[in-house]
């Protein structure tokens, strides 16, 4: 999300749901058609579903974004024409060779081309993508 094109891509996202695109629906019709029940018995607790998730939602993205830029400034050390030089995380580009020590944090997609293990394994913790701590 951006600033910009939060509220109609959360939108989307929420009335891709059958249950807000159900009760959105009735809200329609007890608009355009005149029905026994007020319009507002079921737009008042859709819009304020609405409004929570999206909140909820904002703040969540909000905290992601803090956190992003947080690991972004995490120094790496890159392999520069035969030297290696350090830089921060947010200025990796495709094809740099970054050296990597043990259990040091990296914060960006990395292909392994070689272990100093003797047996060649290699361990990551992929504990801030899916929450899980083991090793794979």
């Amino acid at each position: 999300y951006t600033f910009w094109n939060f509220i109609p891509k959360n939108m989307f996202e929420q009335f891709r749901r059958v249950a807000n695109f159900y009760f959105l629906i009735i809200f329609l019709v007890q608009l355009i058609i005149d029905t026994p029940t007020s319009p507002i018995t079921s737009g008042l607790p859709l819009f304020f579903v609405i409004i929570v998730t999206a909140i909820k939602q904002g703040y969540e993205d909000w905290l992601r974004h803090k956190a992003d830029n947080a690991v972004n400034q995490c120094p790496v050390h890159v392999v520069q024409h035969g030297k290696v030089v350090r830089k921060q995380s947010r200025k990796l580009m495709v094809g740099d060779v970054v050296f990597m020590k043990e259990d040091e944090t990296f914060p960006c997609d990395l292909i392994l081309l070689s272990s100093s293990r003797d047996d060649g394994m290699c361990y990551v913790t992929t504990a801030s993508l899916d929450g899980e701590s083991s090793h794979k």
